[in-house]
């Protein structure tokens, strides 16, 4: 298994727990009558779709997909900008999942929040475009004859 999907899949995991202890204190907090939770909940469901099922997903997706390998792209594609797109998806959902609860309690004010959740948007959409363009040419890898095997014959 390559570096980037260890690190993505360790990143989702992360994502997952942290996703499972914030939704047990959105019910905790609930069933006690405390009334913060709401501003929680769209950065819980954040966590959990995009933090582990969307990243854990694209990482076994770097790993399974069917690559062409090269001397130039030794694991089948490009590894710098899958990193950076790794580091522009977690900027992104961090920026999201820390300014929009607290914007929606009041303590973040003003129109540098909209600033900030375009920008974290923007960094995920960077993210998921660097991902699909690395992805996609697998589904359309076809064995050429000078990439086939040779087929094995009754005398070798």
């Amino acid at each position: 298994m390559d570096r980037l999907t260890r690190l993505m899949g360790k990143t989702s995991l992360s994502y997952l727990l942290v996703g499972f202890i914030l939704g047990a204190f959105l019910m905790i907090s609930e069933g006690m009558g405390a009334n913060w939770g709401y501003a929680w909940r769209n950065a819980h469901a954040h966590l959990l779709f995009v933090g582990w099922f969307v990243q854990f997903a694209l990482g076994i997706a770097y790993w399974l997909l069917p690559r062409r390998k090269t001397p130039e792209r030794p694991l089948g594609y490009k590894e710098l900008p899958a990193f950076i797109a790794w580091g522009m998806i977690n900027t992104g959902i961090l920026m999201r999942v820390v300014i929009e609860p607290l914007y929606l309690l009041g303590t973040f004010k003003g129109t540098w929040v909209a600033v900030a959740l375009g920008i974290s948007g923007l960094l995920q959409v960077g993210a998921a475009l660097t991902w699909v363009s690395q992805l996609w040419g697998r589904f359309f890898l076809r064995y050429t004859a000078s990439t086939r095997p040779a087929p094995k014959t009754p005398e070798s």
